[in-house]
């Protein structure tokens, strides 16, 4: 969907009414540390309703591995904020952000570039303020950039699933399966930062892992190779969307595991 072309560009009533009803969907989970802070255009006052986006951080608080259940809860929360506001999931530019993550900085997406930014014009319009916890790096380049920019991509995703998979099908199962490529990926990348080596293949770094973050669960990753090497397998997984969930959930997941266990061992 274009929004302007065919899809029609939300309001200004819209946008506010999509954040009210976000706002008191997540307050109903009664999760305190829950953190919802927008920057950017919006908050300022200046931004153009119908093209300027929504800038947000939905901040968990878990070390890294994020529960899914809750997650799930909160992706309900999104799916039902945008029922007559659906083009707002164009706009609605939130990264989930971990306390783990947060507070190492290896793996925030964020740079210090954004750290003026968050403290002149950023809003807390739910639970506490965590800006003093964020540990921003100057830049980040290879591996770890796009390990960064993956986790928050996979994540954003998987927060909009229980909406796209009733209003987009398939844009459900492309964010499935770019998580799926980066998620494989990730496994090389990690052990790319543990000990410098190259790894050619995705999962060539299959064997090893058990070696280096021998606490990880790699069955999720022989799952995706699997299905890679049988293209026919992930066809099916395709036409159920509680199966396709189930393995998206658990790629997810052994990424963040992954990238908790490289955090506390280096």
């Amino acid at each position: 969907m274009i929004l302007g072309y065919n899809q029609p560009r939300p309001t200004e009533k819209e946008y506010h009414n999509f954040l009210d009803r976000l706002i008191t969907g997540l307050e109903t989970l009664g999760n305190n540390e829950l953190s919802l802070m927008v920057w950017g255009s919006y908050p300022r006052g200046d931004y153009n309703p119908g093209r300027s986006d929504i800038d947000a951080i939905l901040f968990f608080p878990y070390d890294v591995v994020v529960d899914k259940e809750f997650l799930k809860e909160c992706s309900t929360v999104l799916k039902n904020s945008l029922k007559g506001n659906e083009s707002m999931r164009e706009l609605f530019q939130v990264t989930p952000l971990d306390t783990g993550i947060m507070k190492d900085g290896r793996f925030n997406s964020f740079t210090n570039d954004f750290r003026e930014y968050f403290n002149l014009e950023g809003k807390i319009i739910l639970g506490p303020d965590y800006r003093k916890k964020i540990v921003y790096l100057n830049k980040k380049t290879g591996e770890q950039a796009s390990i960064s920019h993956n986790i928050r991509k996979i994540r954003q995703s998987l927060l909009f699933s229980e909406f796209d998979i009733g209003s987009n099908y398939e844009q459900f199962l492309r964010g499935l399966n770019s998580s799926l490529n980066a998620v494989s990926r990730g496994s090389k990348q990690i052990l790319y930062l543990a000990d410098g080596k190259l790894r050619v293949n995705r999962f060539s770094a299959l064997e090893e892992l058990s070696d280096f973050f021998p606490m990880v669960n790699i069955k999720p990753l022989e799952k995706i190779k699997d299905l890679f090497k049988n293209p026919e397998k992930l066809d099916k997984v395709y036409l159920s969307s509680q199966e396709a969930l189930n393995l998206w959930v658990s790629s997810v997941t052994f990424l963040e595991e992954l990238i908790k266990e490289y955090i506390k061992n280096y």
